[in-house]
């Protein structure tokens, strides 16, 4: 069967049974959804627009029967090419309401395609909100952020998506329908889900098999977007209970299409200060780094020396001396007293290039996070043939080895000859890295195939960190994974796939690929980098 015709008969298929105005597959359509927000490109067969969780099913049936691969997706705003794939893309946008918002429980039940903004805008009428809030929080959406476990500005206090969800619908493979959510192992719950996903059994015991190599893969960081949480289910199943939606919190796509959400919700803190720090001395990071973190801030964030020059230090208003910019927030606690101590006691040890400036009211702090929420799409718009490509964007390491990690890329840049912007996330250690290079250009190809291999090597191995600290391993990042978690680690994660996806119709190409990172790259000449 020919190609077209293949495709013709995809089309009748998923018209029959979803209907003509939920299916596309023009050549606008499936040249838009052939991108996200990573450099990856991979054009689809066909996109979806569901509503229902009996869309999804539908859909589900369709790909399953025809062998055709099954993509979900939100925004799009992926940064590892964990949106895009080569059959179905099924778009969720128009699946977005609020189901349930429980006060006393502090829960609010959604469906996947609700924006993290709308969903805020709903509970601040409530004074509460969703507490992970990434860097694209007017643009993401809840399913993407289930799948990538995303964090952002204030993971240093309030973690993961991971730590917040509380159950989880989910569409397999099979199109059956599971309700993840924490089970006791030895109850009458867990043998109804088993006998609705026989893969959890399967899964329970590859996963207790292998419990001291999961656990002697471990890493010293904070936060990590790499894979299932494996060492997560062994804690929990170490107390008799298995972490079901946890399973799927951070898959990107790979084990099922999550159909509703509950999250846990927090207040909103009534007030907060906001203090921004400039340091002569790159040197004095660390340890101002440390000392402020014993105040539990909710949020840290750096910007080295560099980047402030990349960025414009005259147009955000930084000192021509400064090696460093530290942006620090705190919202528990006797605030005017920890202010005191920030600006008093702790801040004269540091040389800083200018008096701390502290912000109490909305507008201030605003102004002050400005410089932080400005690096990305500063660099990203530069003009010149040299574009901040993200494929080394992501890496997270121990938080006391963060200055340390960003003078090696500082050097790392140097010696690859380019420029690049260093920011990130240092209460948690993850740190933001994007240097600029021209993937047209040959040489600069190769200097950015040399900066990628030599990079990943001192990540994992003389940081012991690892690539992703939240925007997940996708297609960018996928042959890293056996390296992060060794071999018996990655054959339990590769059996949890095979288990609950056998016939690999689940984002194929996503997390499990041997594929170089350059490889699914396409159309690089006539693109913006995101």
């Amino acid at each position: 069967m020919s190609a077209s015709t293949e495709d013709g008969y995809l089309r009748r298929s998923l018209e029959k049974t979803l209907g003509a105005d939920r299916v596309r597959m023009d050549e606008v359509s499936l040249h838009t959804y052939s991108t996200d927000a990573s450099p990856c490109a991979v054009e689809p067969r066909a996109v979806v627009f569901v509503e229902s969780e009996a869309n999804v099913v539908a859909a589900l049936q369709v790909c399953r029967e025809l062998g055709v691969p099954l993509t979900p997706r939100a925004s799009g705003t992926s940064l590892s090419g964990a949106a895009i794939g080569p059959g179905v893309v099924l778009d969720t946008t128009r699946f977005k309401a609020i189901v349930k918002f429980d006060a006393p429980r502090q829960t609010v039940t959604v469906q996947p395609g609700i924006l993290l903004a709308e969903l805020n805008g709903f509970l601040s009428a409530h004074h509460m909100r969703v507490a992970p809030d990434p860097g694209s929080q007017d643009l993401c959406r809840i399913g993407g952020m289930v799948g990538h476990n995303a964090s952002g500005y204030r993971s240093v206090k309030y973690g993961q998506t991971i730590d917040h969800v509380v159950s989880l619908r989910v569409v397999l493979a099979d199109d059956r329908i599971l309700v993840a959510r924490d089970l006791r192992v030895d109850g009458p719950d867990w043998d109804d889900a088993v006998r609705i996903a026989p893969a959890l059994e399967r899964v329970r015991r590859a996963i207790e098999e292998h419990a001291d190599p999961i656990f002697a893969s471990r890493r010293a960081i904070r936060k990590h977007s790499c894979g299932y949480q494996l060492v997560r289910i062994v804690e929990a199943l170490r107390r008799g209970v298995f972490p079901v939606a946890e399973l799927f919190v951070g898959s990107e796509g790979t084990l099922g299409v999550v159909t509703e959400v509950t999250l846990r919700v927090i207040p909103v803190p009534p007030e907060r200060i906001t203090v921004l720090l400039y340091l002569d001395r790159f040197q004095e990071l660390g340890l101002l780094v440390t000392d402020l973190l014993r105040l539990g801030p909710s949020a840290m964030e750096a910007i080295d020396g560099a980047s402030l020059d990349l960025i414009g230090r005259d147009l955000h208003g930084a000192p021509a001396s400064a090696q460093a910019m530290l942006l620090v927030e705190f919202d528990e606690g006797d605030l005017a007293a920890i202010a005191a101590e920030v600006v008093g006691r702790i801040v004269s040890r540091y040389r800083l290039s200018c008096p701390p400036e502290v912000a109490t009211d909305a507008a201030t702090q605003a102004r002050l996070w400005k410089l932080r929420r400005s690096v990305f799409p500063t660099i990203i718009q530069r003009p010149g043939a040299r574009k901040a490509w993200g494929f080394v964007e992501d890496p997270i390491v121990p938080r006391d080895r963060v200055p340390e990690f960003i003078e090696y890329l500082v050097d790392l840049t140097r010696r690859h000859e380019t420029v690049a912007g260093i920011y990130g996330h240092i209460g948690d250690g993850n740190t933001h890295y994007r240097p600029l290079f021209d993937p047209t250009d040959p040489a600069d190809f190769e200097r950015m195939r040399s900066l990628r291999e030599e990079f990943d090597e001192a990540v994992l191995t003389r940081f012991q960190g690892a690539p992703s600290g939240e925007h997940g391993i996708g297609r960018l990042r996928a042959e890293t994974l056996p390296r992060i978690w060794g071999p018996d680690v990655y054959g339990v994660m590769r059996s949890i796939k095979d288990a609950f996806d056998p016939r690999g119709l689940l984002n194929p190409g996503v997390l499990f690929s041997d594929a170089p990172w350059w490889a699914s790259w396409g159309g690089l000449e006539s693109r913006v980098p995101m």
